[in-house]
């Protein structure tokens, strides 16, 4: 095994949304056998890399944005962002509403989401409990968006992710991280695909990569890497992709696997 791909959420964060102690010891003593550590999530990298590292995990690289963008950790540097088409944001609303009516819209920006006021009505805090505050969107005005997130009144989750893939005809990677709305990126933004951008560029095959998972946004990286791990707390779609299914992510289900690989 020369490479370890994990989710953050539901998969190497416990309850806090931190990595665990036994979680950063297994981590880290894996780096020190020379693993490479990737954290591959749907969280941007100025929300979620400080709480990836926050514990002491030594990362190599932090894929977010369900791939749309990677950081070498080392160098603290961007070496891959991929964002859509100029008024993107336009585009969404042209194609969606008419068939689905109002909808709540997120975008990510270089280095902040804004939020519409029909979004933050329909989902008003974050994963971690706190308020989301509304944006003024101006059309055309927004910038490079790296990814977009639509909220519906009634449609959530795979429901209203199949509607909007329909409806944007493979402009868009359209996924759910278990959240009620749903999450676009462009073309070649998923984690399996950014995965394999990434080991390609290391000379690792996929069969030398172990990756775990807890959501739908998981199932491209958990497909591709050589073993697949689903957490106890995983959604039936992942359990059913996954070669295993490993403990509880509150029950450090990642380092358990981890720890078992060290041990040979």
């Amino acid at each position: 095994m020369r490479l370890i791909a994990s989710d953050l959420d539901g998969t190497l964060f416990g309850i806090d949304h931190r990595p665990s102690a036994r979680t950063v010891t297994a981590l880290n003593a894996a780096r020190d056998a020379d693993i490479h550590i990737v954290a591959v999530t749907g969280r941007s990298w100025f929300r979620g890399l400080p709480l990836a590292v926050s514990t002491g995990a030594r990362l190599h690289h932090f894929i977010g944005s369900n791939g749309g963008h990677r950081i070498d950790v080392e160098r603290n540097e961007m070496v891959e962002r991929l964002t859509f088409a100029e008024r993107f944001e336009e585009l969404l609303r042209d194609r969606l509403g008419p068939v689905l009516g109002p909808l709540g819209f997120g975008f990510e920006l270089d280095h902040d989401i804004v939020w519409d006021d029909r979004f933050v009505a329909l989902s008003p805090t974050s994963i971690e409990g706190t308020a989301r505050a509304a944006t003024t969107i101006t059309a055309g005005a927004l910038g490079p968006i790296g990814k977009a997130f639509v909220a519906h009144p009634e449609l959530e989750g795979m429901a209203l992710a199949a509607v909007v893939d329909e409806l944007l005809e493979g402009l868009a990677h359209v996924t759910t991280s278990g959240a009620p709305f749903v999450e676009l990126t462009p073309a070649g933004a998923d984690k399996g695909t950014a995965l394999a951008r990434l080991a390609a560029e290391l000379s690792i095959d996929a069969s030398e990569v172990v990756a775990f998972g807890d959501n739908h946004n998981d199932l491209t990286m958990l497909r591709w890497a050589g073993r697949a791990v689903a957490m106890g707390n995983a959604v039936e779609a992942v359990k059913e992709t996954a070669d295993e299914v490993t403990a509880h992510h509150a029950d450090d289900g990642v380092a358990e696997v981890v720890e078992a690989i060290l041990a040979g």
